[in-house]
């Protein structure tokens, strides 16, 4: 018997995965030139400000300086991490039954929402400025009447294919729900 890997924890070993969204590449991308701004202004301090001011380096202002730029360095480390995490974990499952949004909001907390295809009300994708036109990548919105009011896809790639997936998925379990009222 082959083994059945789980995406989510309530996923059933029947259900049938059409989509596993995360945002857009350019968007990663994106976050990591921040941080490569930050990255460089740690270079260019170490490389240039012992020329200027060089007596910011000895005695006790120097080991000062010394703990801010191990400390930075720390933090540019934690920060490289955090940007590929949040990447990886947050995700978008799209199944025949069902929308599952996988949200990781730190280190050690994260929320799962789920949303049945037939309780879907209104599914609204939209791409905005010139990078989302160019590299076709934007939000998805779908609509709904439950708890959590709006589901939010926020810079997936080819977000109108994604809306018309979910609105075919959402025609078929239409259709399948209306065939199962008239027989009986």
């Amino acid at each position: 018997m082959p083994t059945f890997k789980k995406l989510f924890p309530s996923q059933l070993q029947e259900e049938k995965i059409y989509l596993v969204v995360r945002q857009h590449w350019v968007y990663f991308l994106f976050k990591i030139l921040v941080w490569l701004f930050f990255a460089a202004a740690l270079v260019l301090f170490n490389r240039f400000i012992p020329q200027y001011l060089p007596g910011l380096f000895v005695d006790q202002p120097g080991q000062v300086v010394h703990l801010f730029t191990q400390v930075y360095t720390l933090f540019l480390a934690l920060s490289l991490f955090l940007i590929f995490l949040f990447y990886y974990l947050n995700l978008q499952i799209i199944t025949d039954l069902r929308i599952v949004d996988v949200t990781q909001e730190g280190l050690f907390s994260h929320t799962i929402s789920e949303l049945h295809i037939d309780k879907i009300e209104d599914v609204t994708s939209q791409t905005t400025g010139f990078f989302g036109t160019i590299f076709n990548y934007g939000n998805v919105y779908v609509q709904t009447a439950g708890t959590v009011e709006r589901f939010e896809f926020v810079a997936v790639p080819q977000p109108n294919a994604i809306e018309k997936l979910i609105l075919d998925l959402y025609e078929k379990n239409s259709n399948f729900a209306k065939e199962g009222q008239e027989g009986t």
